[in-house]
């Protein structure tokens, strides 16, 4: 995940995405805050599952003592599609290229 500060930030890094991201949101306050991309629906998955909704569980424990990583069997792709057909989409958006550009501020 990268997390960029603002929308000048995310433009001077990849002004294409910068570019759809204004095609589909228009300027707004949105462009103020923080912006957060995954370059693909496992790494967000992976991030939600090590940090975000389910971190809790504490599958980004590194030792098992001895029994396999759950996330190692985990299709995280097939996950971050499932959570992008759940996610709040006032806050998430998906790319044409199918990464994932997140906001807390929300697109509006």
């Amino acid at each position: 995940m990268k997390e960029f500060k603002n929308f000048n930030e995310l433009k001077k890094d990849n002004p294409s995405l910068a570019k759809e991201l204004l095609e589909t949101f228009d300027e707004g306050e949105w462009q103020e805050n923080e912006l957060y991309v995954y370059e693909s629906l496992a790494d967000y998955a992976y991030y939600e599952l090590t940090e975000g909704w389910y971190a809790d569980k504490h599958l980004d424990q590194k030792d098992y003592n001895g029994a396999p990583n759950p996330i190692d069997f985990i299709d995280l792709k097939a996950l971050g599609l499932q959570l992008s057909r759940t996610w709040d989409e006032s806050t998430h958006y998906l790319t044409k290229e199918n990464w994932v550009v997140e906001t807390g501020y929300g697109w509006n």
